[in-house]
């Protein structure tokens, strides 16, 4: 059975003839790529790191090394992870020149943007654009390769303010 097959004509349909469409991905999108959810029993990242030690912003003024380390291999576990045909699928969608796609994600990774779609926003903001902690200025600096949890992990310094 093909996958238009699992999905009522009216929906298919419905698709078919949209030209302004807007896309709300969640946890699940990137679950199907293998990026850990935070909040699935057992397997969620909240499940075995406590989100007030180490994604908030009082986290990093109490303990910049634990979260940056943190940050670092979280990171490494989106990068080892592949867009699946669910964000080529939108992608592909979203070049159709005669549809208005966009896609707004709760997801921080970059899934989508690598499977060649535009993202209008994540609204939980995006793990790859890192700011200075100090001013607020984007930064030209990258993550280190981290394949397994590591409790500290000196972050970079900004060279333009020190921060």
């Amino acid at each position: 059975m093909s996958s238009t097959e699992q999905i009522p004509t009216e929906v298919l349909e419905l698709a078919r003839s949209a030209r302004r469409v807007t896309v709300l991905t969640g946890a699940g999108m990137s679950a199907e790529s293998g990026v850990p959810t935070f909040r699935d029993a057992q397997t969620g990242l909240w499940e075995r790191f406590d989100p007030t030690e180490l994604a908030t912003p009082e986290a990093w003024e109490d303990d910049p090394a634990q979260c940056w380390a943190w940050y670092a291999w979280r990171a490494s576990l989106v990068r080892g992870a592949e867009p699946h045909p669910g964000h080529v699928a939108l992608a592909q969608w979203q070049a159709r020149p005669e549809v208005n796609l966009r896609i707004s994600t709760q997801n921080v990774d970059d899934l989508h943007e690598r499977a060649g779609a535009a993202v209008l926003a994540h609204v939980h903001g995006d793990l790859f654009a890192l700011r200075c902690a100090r001013c607020g200025t984007p930064a030209d600096v990258d993550y280190p390769p981290v394949t397994e949890p590591v409790a500290q992990l000196d972050p970079p310094v900004f060279e333009q303010c020190g921060g």
